[in-house]
């Protein structure tokens, strides 16, 4: 099984690294001593490759020097990126135009996918896990997975997309044969809808949604101006985290909390969720773990 790093610069990836080296790199408060926690729990897998960019926002696209950096390392790499615009693809473009061959780019829009296939066919494409289609409410699915008891309602709440025969051959098609995923509240299904898909799973979070309107750049607008796809962009989202809580839940997880950072909620895993995680990476039903030790929209 191979271990990925999510990097915010090249400065971060050495060779020979081990994921507890990552200990500390969330500035938040909030979040920075839950993490360094799970830093530890991983602490001693070596990492095999490394990870740049985001897949929630084309205004957090990492720079021609991050990337030009990070190639220059000759470390195994992969690019990720987002859904986009049409001028959001140009800047894609001009970024794979400096990826050494062979490394791999994460899509979460389709049409990025095309112009890798026709461009670009010395990149290796991965189905990213925006891409991939699960109930991803944490406020209530992981309620159904409480007293570990598999039936059907839990079973199917556990797949996805990549569980159909018919969409694994289209990825075929396309030359995929790598997939990105979650792991959920109310766990996976790992049974892929083709023996040939590799599945990659992140930890320690996962998303719940995502827009193009975002929170954190409307802050400074007023009324009814606020929140409006498009709105001039000043990356607050690098110092900008909002917790929520299920106060006025009527179930027993009102402690439970989810975060906003930009135009993305997530979820954090659970103890329960990663021992999950580290029974199915053991099993060998995942074929790599993706570490990201900050909150992932990073800024490069």
């Amino acid at each position: 099984m191979e271990v990925a790093l999510h990097i915010r610069e090249a400065a971060e990836a050495r060779s020979s690294m081990k994921i507890g080296e990552a200990s500390g790199w969330e500035r938040s408060s909030k979040l920075g001593s839950w993490l360094e926690a799970v830093v530890r729990r991983f602490g001693d897998m070596p990492v095999d490759r490394f990870y740049l960019g985001t897949e929630f926002c084309e205004n957090l696209l990492p720079s021609h020097e991050a990337v030009r950096s990070l190639a220059a390392t000759r470390l195994p790499m992969t690019l990720l990126t987002p859904y986009v615009s049409n001028s959001g693809l140009r800047d894609l473009r001009e970024l794979f135009q400096l990826l050494p061959s062979e490394s791999e780019v994460v899509f979460a829009d389709w049409g990025v996918l095309q112009v890798l296939r026709q461009d670009f066919p010395a990149l290796v494409p991965v189905q990213g896990r925006l891409l991939n289609k699960s109930l991803r409410d944490p406020r209530v699915t992981g309620l159904y997975a409480i007293d570990g008891a598999n039936n059907p309602t839990l079973d199917a709440m556990r797949g996805s997309n990549l569980d159909n025969a018919s969409y694994a051959n289209l990825l075929a098609r396309f030359g995929v044969t790598r997939v990105e995923m979650d792991q959920l509240p109310q766990g996976n299904s790992y049974d892929l809808g083709s023996a040939d898909l590799i599945a990659h799973v992140y930890a320690p979070f996962g998303f719940i949604s995502t827009a193009r309107s975002c929170l954190a750049a409307g802050l400074h607008y007023r009324g009814a101006d606020k929140f409006q796809p498009g709105a001039l962009c000043r990356h607050e989202c690098q110092t900008n985290l909002l917790a929520y809580s299920y106060t006025n839940s009527p179930f027993e997880n009102r402690d439970q909390q989810f975060w906003l950072k930009g135009n993305t909620y997530f979820y954090t895993h659970t103890d329960a969720m990663l021992d999950q995680l580290s029974a199915k990476m053991e099993s060998g039903s995942v074929g790599r773990l993706v570490f990201q030790p900050r909150v992932p929209m990073v800024e490069s």
